[in-house]
């Protein structure tokens, strides 16, 4: 296929990694309530136990690391 310096490749086409990166600072996170990137990581209590979160500073939604 030839390339078209003006198009975007098709996502099968884009090398995806076998295994996700382990490490948060590569991984491009956004949060789904307002579209900030910037997290703090925090610990929370569940029903499971004390976990780790990450917290959006933007508008405190937190999401379980469920790593």
């Amino acid at each position: 296929m030839p390339h078209d310096h003006d198009m975007v490749p098709a996502l099968s086409e884009v090398p995806w990694p076998d295994q996700p990166p382990h490490d948060l600072e590569v991984l491009a996170l956004c949060c789904v309530e307002c579209s900030n990137d910037t997290f703090v990581e925090i610990i929370i209590t569940t029903d499971r136990g004390r976990e780790s979160a990450l917290e959006c500073t933007w508008c405190q939604e937190v999401y379980i690391n469920d790593r």
